[in-house]
C-alpha cells in the first residue's frame, strides 16, 4: 500500500509542477530577463555608463560614402559625448574629424534615443579647421543586456541640415537625407 501511495504522489507531483514552472515561464516579461547588475537606473531613469568605441558607414544623398570611427561616452546623468570622431571618405579624401554632445534615454529593454540640444555634428579637418556643423547625427540604438556591445545608427535616413559652416562648404541650412550605422564595445 505504501509503495502505491508513492506512486500516486509521484504521479501528481510532476504535473503539478510543470504547471507551476510553465505558468511562471509565460507569466515573465522578457524584459524582466535583462540581466540586474547590468541596468543601471537613477533620478534620471535608465541610463548607461561608460565609453564605447565604435566603427561603421555613413552615407549622405549629396556625398560619397565614408568610414567612421569614434568613441561615444555616456554619462548617468542622460548625458554624453562624441569624441576621437574621424570620417574618412571612399574613394579617399580629406579626413574629417567629428565631435558633439548629447543628450539620451534608455530604456529597460536596451533601446536608446540620441538628442542633440544645443547644437549637433561639428566637422573638422584633421589640422583642427572647422567646416560645418550639422543640426543632428545617430539618433537611435540598442545595447546589449551585458552593457557590452553598442549598435548606433541614424534608424532610417534622417534628414540632416547645415546649421552653421564656412565659407565653401555646404551653406547654411543646406539638407541632406543621411545613413549611419556604427556598432561598437565598450572599452572603459
Amino acid at each position: 500500500m505504501n509503495q502505491k501511495i508513492m506512486k500516486l504522489s509521484v504521479l501528481v507531483g510532476i504535473p503539478v509542477m510543470a504547471l507551476f514552472i510553465t505558468v511562471g515561464m509565460a507569466s515573465a516579461d522578457p524584459s524582466d530577463m535583462i540581466d540586474p547588475r547590468y541596468i543601471i537606473q537613477g533620478v534620471y531613469g535608465y541610463s548607461i555608463q561608460g565609453v564605447y568605441a565604435v566603427t561603421g558607414f555613413s552615407q549622405c544623398d549629396f556625398g560619397e560614402p565614408s568610414v567612421e570611427e569614434a568613441d561615444f561616452e555616456f554619462r548617468r546623468d542622460g548625458t554624453g559625448s562624441i569624441r576621437n570622431g574621424v570620417v574618412r571618405n571612399l574613394p579617399p579624401g580629406p579626413v574629417l574629424t567629428m565631435t558633439a554632445e548629447f543628450e539620451y534615454t534608455v530604456t529597460k529593454e536596451g533601446r536608446i534615443e540620441i538628442t542633440y540640444p544645443q547644437a549637433g555634428l561639428a566637422l573638422s579637418l584633421m589640422d583642427g579647421t572647422y567646416l560645418m556643423t550639422w543640426d543632428g547625427g545617430p539618433s537611435h540604438g540598442v545595447i546589449s543586456p551585458d552593457r557590452k556591445t553598442i549598435t548606433i545608427s541614424c534608424g532610417p535616413p534622417v534628414v540632416l541640415t547645415v546649421i552653421e559652416s564656412t565659407p565653401g562648404n555646404p551653406p547654411l541650412g543646406a539638407t541632406a537625407y543621411c545613413m549611419v550605422s556604427l556598432s561598437g564595445i565598450r572599452i572603459k
